[in-house]
């Protein structure tokens, strides 16, 4: 073998060899190797390039996504030696166009020696001669949604925005089809709450929970994008609230003069707007700021200092003896549905633990929540008892453990009954208990600590009399945190007065902000 042929197999080997060589025309104009990428693209490639099957980008504008998902395809399908394909679709016909105009500028720049030919390169489809792997490029809401094809890979760009998407969506996965070389990958700014990508994103942030390795989920936030600053003009000082936003989220007066040129300048788009399309937080860009039961300016902070944790059972403070700690239980019959939650808080209003199943039947729960109220203490433990819910079987099997149970106490100037009352919901009770609830989360007088928790305070809102969870989001987490905290309200040491000054919440460092590049 020649020293050219052995240099042609090492960048056929090699994706991220191959992706580096390719050329494209960047923001600027500039045709430019794709050799100096931002550090989103190297985190992104990482999961494209990874074994899962599905990859979910949640993502603010203009950060080159899109750009590496038709490098990594372009390569998946130069090297593939069957013919596979590819179905990329867009929200619009300019951006169908512009990623079209991507692949074949990829294909027309590529040197001599490594060019192959093509049997079609015409608006929508490249296909390669040899081994008849290929692309096509559709827009969606557009005829025919990749018909006539059967697919093996799927780039699903800007979701969000597609016309009927459910029902596009529907069309374009029954054309794809199983085997080794699957690989879904959706992209998308977000577009407020309650469409296909936001359920994309649940689904896939369930997922992680739940340890499944065939998905990965990432979400970018525009702050780790380099591009995102603006000399600050002699003069401009942050206003308060975009002072305490720079704190929490450790952002330099450059990149706060961006955001505010980006919202008040001339061109700009506002806040709602700029939420939705340069977010900071995951909720950012689903959240409902009218109606919303929590202060959801001080639960995006929360969110931003609360770093995910997967599985049934998330321990965030080990108990410590002596320490008293308070239950609050959901109970499902966890057949897949609704998620059977038990929150733990400790006296001071601590959030240390919190197990969630929708799946192995009421009594595994029953059993597992049983142990975890011993673990701690045997914490005095609220559960739901409504008539023909599976609170029953949860009281009787912490009865066996012998977990102390919180029981309504009688009205003043009565005995105890010897029929102890278990808490029933209803309209009037949730009402005195969420808004028990609102008073010490907006207060800052609980610490929380599980983001599944604090997504769903984010869309807990009151509509026809009803608080329940919206946009898509379950509210179990959230029920069960407020039965924990109204349990937790009489115990002898709570603290139930709100914090004369809130707590300053820090994100955590994020590794987006360590400049990566490809080889």
């Amino acid at each position: 073998m020649s020293l050219l042929d052995r240099k042609l197999n090492s960048i056929a080997d090699d994706p991220r060899e191959f992706i580096s060589r390719l050329k494209l025309i960047d923001e600027k104009g500039i045709e430019r190797k794709f050799n100096t990428p931002f550090p989103e693209q190297v985190l992104a490639l990482d999961d494209f390039l990874s074994d899962a099957t599905t990859v979910i980008h949640y993502k603010p504008r203009q950060i080159g996504d899109t750009t590496v998902a038709i490098a990594y395809n372009f390569d998946y399908l130069y090297w593939a030696k069957d013919p596979l394909r590819t179905l990329v679709v867009a929200h619009t016909y300019e951006t169908t166009d512009a990623i079209f105009g991507k692949l074949q500028h990829f294909y027309r720049t590529l040197p001599h020696a490594l060019k192959r030919d093509i049997a079609r390169s015409n608006r929508k489809e490249l296909l390669f001669d040899d081994t008849q792997a290929g692309f096509r490029c559709m827009t969606a809401g557009g005829r025919g949604h990749g018909r006539g094809w059967t697919y093996q890979r799927l780039h699903a760009d800007e979701l969000a925005f597609w016309p009927n998407a459910e029902e596009v969506w529907a069309s374009v996965t029954s054309t794809m089809h199983a085997g080794p070389h699957l690989k879904t990958i959706v992209l998308s700014t977000a577009n407020g709450p309650g469409n296909l990508f936001h359920k994309k994103v649940l689904a896939a942030q369930e997922a992680l929970r739940q340890g499944d390795k065939s998905v990965r989920f990432r979400f970018f936030r525009w702050c780790d994008h380099p591009a995102y600053k603006k000399e600050v003009p002699s003069g401009w000082e942050p206003d308060s609230e975009e002072y305490e936003l720079a704190q929490v989220h450790g952002l330099t007066m450059e990149q706060m003069y961006w955001r505010h040129d980006r919202i008040n300048g001339i061109s700009g788009i506002g806040l709602s707007q700029f939420r939705r399309e340069y977010p900071l937080t995951i909720e950012d860009g689903f959240a409902e700021f009218d109606g919303a039961w929590f202060d959801q300016d001080y639960l995006n902070e929360v969110l931003s200092s609360i770093q995910p944790r997967d599985g049934e059972l998330r321990i965030y403070e080990r108990p410590k003896p002596g320490y008293n700690y308070a239950m609050g239980v959901d109970p499902s019959w966890c057949n897949g549905g609704d998620y059977a939650v038990a929150q733990v808080l400790s006296a001071d209003g601590r959030q240390v633990a919190t197990l969630s199943m929708n799946k192995g039947g009421e009594l595994l729960f029953a059993t597992k929540a049983a142990e975890l109220a011993g673990h701690y203490n045997r914490a005095k433990s609220l559960v739901e008892s409504n008539p023909g819910g599976a609170g029953t079987v949860v009281i009787r099997e912490f009865h066996k453990y012998n977990i102390p149970l919180w029981t309504q106490p009688p009205p003043p100037g009565r005995k105890l009954s010897t029929s102890p009352k278990y808490w029933t919901t209803s309209r009037g009770s949730k009402q005195e208990a969420y808004a028990h609830l609102r008073q010490m989360v907006n207060g800052d007088a609980l610490t929380l600590n599980d983001q599944t928790t604090v997504q769903e305070l984010m869309h807990i809102r009151e509509q026809s009399g009803k608080i329940e969870g919206q946009d898509g989001y379950h509210d179990d987490h959230a029920d069960a945190l407020m039965l924990a905290e109204w349990n937790r309200r009489g115990m002898p040491t709570a603290k139930l007065a709100p914090q004369a000054f809130r707590r300053r919440y820090v994100a955590h460092r994020n590794p987006f902000n360590d400049r990566l590049r490809l080889r």
